[in-house]
């Protein structure tokens, strides 16, 4: 059997798992397409505008101990994947962990960067007008050391974006795109419970269905005693000002990966209840979390049986959702190793699908977009023991 690594570029972008185990074909109706670039790439994103018109984003290693790794992106016309030039910040670590377009010549594409061998990162956006991708200047995410990353953007025109993260104070960060300059736009620090003392929060993923009704979930971290706990984060945009609303928290430690929204009364967000590995005494199992959102309160939806997560989830149409998720296929040393399953909500119930990870099971599925079409799209990369070669399938109806 083989033991394969996320190399740590990857891992300190969106949340990812080692895939491994026998191999498992991808459903008929997914197809693995070349990426352009596939040798030491990742992708961590993708974004599909239209059939002839999808992004997918993430990093490469440049030549050279000063070059670090330089933001790699790359473009569907309908017939096949094109690289499109990217800049590179000498003497940098670049990475790009989301993409979104409002049109052929206006997209955008955030993420992080720090020195090369610095544990301190910093905020990244970077912009497509049609002709090549340039690096935009973003703010101070807040003072502090910590990481300071962008993980999503909605690019709802060339006049308004949005982008969430989590700023080097450790508390959850939203920027707003003006057609001019970014700014950051103040959101509420969530409150942890009596007896515990919050930690950080971040904002992992965001959705738009217009200027006046966005979400953006993610997760809250608390220490209680020597515990490290968790919990679910969703936050909403009216046009005016961000503000937390209540999640339907189970139990279990957990933490939200991904979000869609649909219509107002209509939104999806996913992600996983997992064991504390701080904790020794902790029984909880690792298992998926989804939660829908009818227009008054989020509610927890039953998982299908067997899933330890559910990470990206992107709508095709109220009865057409794809979502992206793991489940543990066997145990390798007494340790639980996943696999990718694909899930389906087809307006009743969740269905879950092998893959699609190719031929190679050692592949993670880190970026996921669906059209109003049926189309959809699923990105991420395939691992070896030292490097990444990139991954793209894509289904058809």
């Amino acid at each position: 059997m083989r033991h394969r690594l996320i190399p740590a570029a990857l891992a300190a972008g969106a949340s990812l798992a080692l895939l491994g185990g026998t191999a498992m074909a991808a459903t008929p109706d997914w197809t693995v397409v070349p990426s352009v670039n596939p040798s030491a790439t990742t992708l961590n994103a993708v974004f599909a505008r239209t059939a002839t018109d999808a992004w997918a984003v993430g990093q490469f290693p440049r030549a050279g101990e000063d070059a670090g790794s330089q933001i790699f992106a790359e473009r569907w016309n309908g017939t096949q994947w094109q690289q499109a030039p990217t800049s590179n910040i000498v003497r940098q670590d670049e990475r790009l962990l989301g993409v979104s377009a409002s049109g052929p010549n206006d997209a955008w594409a955030v993420g992080n960067t720090n020195s090369i061998g610095a544990a301190s990162h910093d905020t990244l956006a970077a912009h497509w007008n049609g002709t090549a991708w340039t690096i935009v200047s973003t703010p101070t995410a807040a003072s502090g050391g910590r990481l300071a990353s962008l993980y999503d953007v909605a690019d709802l025109s060339p006049a308004s974006a949005w982008a969430v993260g989590q700023g080097k104070d450790a508390r959850p960060l939203a920027e707003h795109w003006d057609g001019t300059a970014w700014s950051v736009v103040p959101v509420p620090v969530p409150a942890v419970p009596s007896g515990t003392s919050f930690a950080n929060a971040a904002l992992s993923r965001i959705s738009a269905i217009s200027a006046t009704d966005i979400w953006a979930v993610g997760t809250t971290t608390a220490i209680q005693g020597t515990s490290v706990v968790r919990f679910t984060l969703a936050m909403h945009y009216n046009g005016t000002a961000w503000s937390i609303v209540k999640t339907a928290n189970t139990a279990e430690p957990t933490g939200l990966s991904g979000v869609t929204a649909i219509s107002a009364d209509n939104a999806w967000a996913v992600g996983n209840g997992f064991n504390n590995v701080h904790d020794t005494s902790a029984s909880v199992a690792n298992k998926a979390v989804i939660e829908h959102w009818n227009g008054t309160a989020w509610s927890i939806v039953a998982s299908p049986a067997g899933l330890i997560s559910v990470d990206r989830i992107s709508a095709a149409s109220a009865t057409d959702i794809w979502a992206s998720g793991q489940a543990p296929q066997q145990t390798i040393a007494g340790v639980p190793v996943p696999v990718a399953r694909t899930l389906h909500w087809n307006g009743t119930a969740w269905s879950v699908l092998p893959g699609p990870t190719g031929s190679d099971p050692n592949t993670a599925v880190t970026g996921l977009s669906a059209l109003p079409s049926g189309e959809a799209w699923a990105a991420g990369a395939t691992f070896s023991s030292t490097a990444a070669a990139a991954f793209i399938a894509h289904h058809t109806p």
